[in-house]
C-alpha cells in the first residue's frame, strides 16, 4: 500500500488544517487501508495530537524539531525539503489543497524523483512564464533555459541514494536563495534538476492543477490528484474560497467536499 506524506505548520489559520482534513478525507474513501504520515513542527503536531485534530488509525503525526528562526511558512517549507529524510520509505507526498480522487497505488514512477508539469505545461506555455523566471532571478535562481518546470504539489519520492541527494541538494537550495518575503521552495527545485535532471514526469492526472489555464481539462476526466488552491481570483473550484475555508467544517461538510 502506498504511503501519503503530508506537511503541516501553524494553527493560526484554520484553512489549511482544514484543507488537511479534507485531503485526508478523500485519500481514506479511496484507499481505506492508506498510511498517511503527517509531518509537522513540535508546536503545531503537539496540538494536533492533544486535540485529536485528525485522530484516525491510517494517520500518523511526525514532530520535528524546526529551527526557530524560521517563519511558520518558512517551516513548512523547511520540513517539505527535508521530507525525503524524515519519512521512511517510499512516499507520494501530496500539498493540503488537495482531493484524493482515485487509488493511488498503481503508481508507476519512473524516476527516483517524480513530479507533474506546473500548470500542467511546458514552462514556455504558461502565461506568467516570464514572470516566474524574473521572481526566480530576484533569489538569484536562473530559470531562462527551463522548459520543464514542474509543479512540487504531489511528488513521489524512492528511498534510494539519488532521491536522498536530490532532496539535501534540494534544501541546501532552498535554504541559501529563498529569503522571508520570497520562501517559495519550487525554483529551488526546479534549479536542482536542472543541476541533477532526475525528476521523472508523471501525467496530469497526478497533479490536475484547475487555476488559470484550461492545459489541466484532458487530465480531468481520469484525475487521480485533484489540486484546487490558486492565487488567480478566476479560478473555477469553489474551495478556493478562503473565507469558506476559515469557517469550522464539520465532518458531514468534509464527506460532502470530498464527493
Amino acid at each position: 500500500m502506498i504511503k501519503i506524506a503530508y506537511v503541516l505548520t501553524g494553527i493560526q489559520k484554520p484553512e489549511y488544517l482544514n484543507m488537511l482534513r479534507i485531503s485526508i478525507a478523500s485519500a481514506i474513501r479511496c484507499m481505506p487501508a492508506v498510511k498517511i504520515e503527517v509531518v509537522s513542527d513540535i508546536e503545531t503536531a503537539d496540538h494536533l495530537v492533544t486535540n485529536h485534530v485528525i485522530a484516525q488509525e491510517n494517520v500518523t503525526v511526525v514532530a520535528e524539531d524546526v529551527p526557530k528562526k524560521y517563519s511558520t511558512v518558512e517551516k513548512s517549507r523547511y520540513l517539505k525539503t527535508n521530507l525525503r529524510r524524515l519519512v521512511t520509505g517510499d512516499f507520494l507526498y501530496i500539498d493540503t489543497d488537495t482531493i484524493i480522487c482515485d487509488d493511488l497505488s498503481d503508481i508507476c514512477p519512473v524516476s527516483s524523483v517524480n513530479l507533474v508539469l506546473d500548470e500542467n505545461c511546458l514552462l514556455t506555455e504558461q502565461e506568467y512564464c516570464e514572470m516566474i523566471r524574473s521572481k526566480a532571478a530576484k533569489v538569484g535562481i536562473d530559470l531562462n533555459e527551463c522548459t520543464h518546470y514542474f509543479n512540487g504539489g504531489v511528488i513521489f519520492a524512492k528511498d534510494d541514494e539519488k532521491a536522498h541527494e536530490f532532496f539535501r541538494r534540494w534544501f541546501e537550495k532552498w535554504e541559501s536563495t529563498h529569503t522571508p518575503k520570497m520562501p517559495q521552495d519550487q525554483f529551488s527545485l526546479n534549479a536542482v534538476n536542472m543541476e541533477m535532471g532526475c525528476i521523472g514526469e508523471l501525467d496530469g492526472t497526478w497533479n490536475c492543477q484547475l487555476t488559470a489555464t484550461d492545459k489541466a481539462l484532458p487530465y480531468f476526466r481520469n484525475v487521480k490528484i485533484l489540486h484546487y488552491l490558486s492565487p488567480h481570483p478566476y479560478s473555477i473550484y469553489r474551495l478556493n474560497e478562503i473565507d469558506l475555508m476559515r469557517k469550522e467544517l464539520t465532518a458531514d461538510m468534509i464527506r460532502s467536499s470530498t464527493k
